[in-house]
């Protein structure tokens, strides 16, 4: 009990979500259902991916904005060389994309001393591009092979394939970044930038590793995504993921600053924005709304895990009515 006590505690995000759950329990019709969780797990995994990889960036202090762009170009590799080749060659094709581009990003970055929203923004736009060019700005309906679709549909012990993969990619990252030496770089380099430099941290090569690896699991989604939609887009596939997946690793406790957070926190903030998603759309509510409610959800982390605010909120306890007044030292 203790040790569940102290997670709710470093994690209260999970409160949220599970009142949150609760609530729309209530009020969203149909919200409850098993057949609806599965739903709402199945479709949030896509961004649950995409989100680990950004939380990876965001705790070297960085960020990434390209992920979307990334998304739509592996739909349109994989569906389109699925009408000449073997889907095998679309998907590895997709998954260095991923990685070349998210490595591209890190090397200018930190070869360049290029600011990391600038170079992203880049590459976002150029990405997308290269995606509308080959896709000729057609959705790509391509002879996709029924395997491919069961990374969607399937099931293994009765678990959706997707957020089956989605499990074994957060729970990989979290290990990664506790119990490795390059996992705990990633930690320092956000946290202290030039300090982790004097302490002998490779700082240019953990940067490169963080946007590569969050390049190749923006692929990932993508390739899952094409079986969930039998196609690829390059024109409206992706779109706004950045956002969501900075509002999930912002609302997760993830600092936006850097060197602080848990990969714990972002997945629970996924799992929220999908579930706002579902709920407003059972109650009948605008969906121009989601797109509202995410930016507000992103200011109020930013600014709940804001540490002037924190430190605002202890000085107002120190002196309060209650505040203990401690003796003067003689």
């Amino acid at each position: 009990m203790s040790r569940i006590r102290s997670l709710l505690v470093e994690q209260p995000i999970i409160m949220v979500l599970i009142g949150l759950v609760m609530i729309f329990a209530i009020f969203a019709d149909g919200f409850a259902s098993a057949t609806n969780i599965t739903n709402v797990l199945r479709q949030t995994s896509m961004l649950g991916i995409v989100a680990v990889g950004m939380g990876i960036v965001i705790l070297t202090g960085g960020i990434d904005l390209s992920v979307g762009s990334i998304v739509a170009l592996s739909t349109v590799l994989v569906a389109g060389l699925a009408n000449t080749y073997p889907p095998i060659v679309g998907i590895n094709l997709a998954l260095v994309a991923g990685v070349v581009i998210g490595f591209g990003n890190g090397v200018l970055i930190t070869r360049l001393g290029l600011q990391p929203i600038i170079v992203t923004l880049s590459t976002m736009a150029m990405v997308r591009g290269l995606a509308m060019w080959l896709s000729e700005s057609r959705p790509i309906f391509g002879t996709l092979p029924k395997e491919l679709f069961m990374l969607f549909d399937g099931r293994f012990l009765g678990i959706p394939i997707p957020v089956l993969i989605f499990l074994v990619v957060a729970v990989c990252a979290m290990f990664f970044l506790a119990n490795t030496r390059a996992g705990r770089a990633i930690y320092q380099v956000g946290g202290n930038e030039e300090a982790a430099s004097l302490a002998g941290v490779p700082v240019s090569p953990t940067k490169i590793l963080a946007y590569t690896l969050c390049g190749f699991l923006a692929s990932i989604a993508g390739i899952i995504l094409t079986a969930r939609m039998q196609s690829g887009d390059g024109v409206r596939t992706g779109m706004g993921w950045e956002l969501d997946a900075i509002a999930a690793v912002a609302v997760g406790g993830i600092s936006l600053a850097g060197g602080r957070g848990q990969l714990l926190g972002a997945t629970c903030g996924v799992v929220i924005i999908g579930i706002l998603a579902n709920a407003f759309n059972l109650m009948g509510i605008n969906p121009y709304w989601q797109r509202i409610v995410i930016g507000l959800v992103l200011a109020a982390a930013v600014v709940a895990y804001s540490e002037r605010l924190r430190g605002w909120l202890l000085t107002r306890r120190l002196s309060g009515p209650g505040a203990a007044v401690s003796a003067p030292d003689t």
